[in-house]
């Protein structure tokens, strides 16, 4: 007889209805976990969290009513036992480092098996974090990559690193302030992050001040 060694809670944030019923029935057969609830939107979860929450949390990242980013941030800052793994179709570099900034425990594709999936259930519920292979390819290839940014941009991201404002930068490098606007963000764009924190983080990765 086939023993249960853990019973971990989880739910589900997913708006196709085919893939969270799959994905819930392959859960619950892996003797490890089980799915308690599933919902459509962000909304329905949010107002079930106030009476119920899981263990863990899969949460679709392009959900059709709201920010799944905002909606990690506000999850943790509000219920912080609650682990979070991201499941999407989405491989972008920039999409995976937002999220990751947002506090999720974990982040794998749709694609990925699902014993690798119970895998990262397990391990972010102990207290770790997982990203699948596939994902960890992505991530070293992109912090592995030379920005090549021009000498004006380079200029300005030093600027940017030192604390300076967009007013400041200005006089400095004989600009208006909506010039140094659009070069801070082609930078944004060329670094794939989305605000000066990010900006000030991936040009120490990449050694670029």
């Amino acid at each position: 007889m086939t023993m249960t060694k853990y019973r971990i809670d989880v739910q589900i944030v997913d708006d196709h209805a085919m893939f969270t019923e799959s994905l819930a029935e392959a859960i619950n057969r892996s003797e490890v976990a089980h799915v308690s609830n599933t919902f459509a939107t962000l909304e329905a979860c949010r107002q079930a969290f106030a009476k119920s929450r899981p263990d863990v949390l899969l949460l679709d990242i392009s959900m059709p009513d709201g920010s799944s980013e905002k909606f990690c941030r506000q999850i943790l800052a509000d219920y912080p036992k609650v682990k979070l793994i991201a499941v999407t179709i989405h491989d972008e570099y920039s999409v995976i480092q937002r999220m990751m900034d947002s506090g999720v425990h974990g982040y794998l594709l749709k694609s990925s098996p699902v014993a690798e999936l119970i895998k990262a259930i397990q391990r972010v519920w102990r207290g770790g974090q997982y990203v699948s292979a596939e994902v960890e390819e992505i991530i070293r290839k992109a912090k592995d990559e030379s920005v090549e940014l021009t000498p004006v941009e380079r200029n300005v991201l030093q600027l940017i690193c030192s604390g300076l404002t967009n007013p400041e930068i200005a006089p400095q490098l004989s600009m208006s302030v909506e010039t140094v606007n659009w070069y801070r963000k082609r930078l944004l764009a060329k670094l794939g992050v989305r605000n000066t924190a990010g900006l000030v983080t991936r040009a120490m990765q990449l050694k670029l001040v």
